[in-house]
């Protein structure tokens, strides 16, 4: 007959067993997201001890079996990403890091940049441009605000898809949900085919999921409606093929770090009189620097008062920079960057 140490030497092999088994399924690419991870919640329900306390346990071994699973992925970095799970964001920083396991979610954009200034996430991915909508003035203001710097830029299709919780018809759906980017971008198909639908902005193309019922769809990713088991009714139904996002990412700003990259964003304020914007412009133009994006912002003292945003293609010497400060008020560099196919989280 087996005695309690034989018994508890049984239960230290089988969680071993677990965590090599986890192993496997890592190195073989089939762990792909928490849904297909173990559910305890049915199991702990039959059995005759206190489900309460065993399910507390099985907790204890997952928390033990995510420990290990970082040490596997090598993920000692997070990542913050606007949420929930199936927004486009997330989708981004998964084509940059292979895995959901690093990702922390927030409900707005500013939430992402905020974390990552106050070093609550190691990095952070925003979208900074969609080729339909053009800037996403939200993050652009974030990024000006807060203490971050981008340190690279990726792009990602975006295909929108009309999504319901059970197939129905069109002309049965009263209530679209979706971000404001993902509404803006469907319209030709909204007008269409939904103009008798009601429109509802959501904080993310995935936050509509929760407010989905018999009588309403929600626009967004492909990858999020099969996460969340929901029938996509139409797919692609952007206004324009080539729908692509581009996505900053940001960590928080390294003062003696020296920046390397082909791209300068920055940020400047000129005097209000005729020619101080032409000024600056005349340095960009004058070495031969491709300015690739000028945006105006409201400089928030009074009305007429403006911020420039600028993305510069070549990265600014201390004597373009002292050329600079002649002809502004101010400026902020917050990222000297290359495109990047992945961020690094294994370091």
């Amino acid at each position: 007959m087996e005695d309690i140490h034989e018994i508890d030497k049984k239960i230290l092999e089988l969680i071993e067993k677990k965590v090599l088994f986890l192993k496997e399924l890592i190195n073989s690419g089939k762990l792909k997201s928490e849904s297909e991870k173990n559910d305890t919640t049915a199991l702990v329900s039959k059995t005759f001890l206190n489900p309460l306390r065993v399910y507390r346990i099985f907790e204890e071994i997952e928390k033990l079996l995510k420990e290990e699973e970082k040490k596997l992925l090598g993920f000692e970095k997070t990542i913050a990403v606007l949420g929930p799970i199936g927004s486009f964001s997330e989708e981004m920083a998964i084509n940059l890091v292979g895995s959901r396991e690093p990702l922390r979610y927030f409900q707005t954009t500013t939430e992402v940049i905020e974390a990552v200034e106050a070093g609550k996430a190691d990095y952070g991915v925003v979208p900074i441009e969609n080729s339909i909508n053009g800037t996403v003035f939200p993050v652009l203001d974030a990024l000006l605000n807060y203490n971050v710097e981008v340190f690279g830029e990726s792009t990602l299709e975006i295909n929108q898809c009309l999504v319901v919780r059970e197939k129905m018809n069109l002309k049965d759906i009263r209530i679209v949900y979706s971000h404001p980017q993902g509404i803006s971008q469907c319209m030709n198909f909204i007008n269409n085919y939904l103009s008798h639908a009601e429109i509802r902005y959501t904080s993310s193309t995935a936050d509509g999921v929760s407010l989905l019922d018999d009588n309403s769809a929600v626009i967004m990713s492909e990858t999020g409606a099969k996460y969340y088991k929901l029938h996509i009714l139409r797919k692609k139904i952007q206004d324009f093929s080539g729908n692509t996002t581009k996505f900053y990412a940001i960590r928080r700003k390294k003062a003696d770090e020296l920046r390397k990259g082909k791209i300068t964003a920055l940020f400047f304020g000129v005097e209000d009189r005729p020619g101080s914007l032409k000024d600056v412009l005349e340095i960009f133009y004058k070495n031969n620097f491709n300015l690739r994006k000028l945006e105006s912002r409201p400089a928030k003292t009074k009305l007429g008062e403006y911020i420039f945003f600028a993305e510069v293609e070549a990265p600014l010497s201390d004597r373009i920079l002292t050329e600079l400060r002649r002809a502004v008020t101010f400026y902020k560099i917050i990222g000297i960057f290359d495109r990047i196919n992945e961020i690094d989280v294994l370091k």
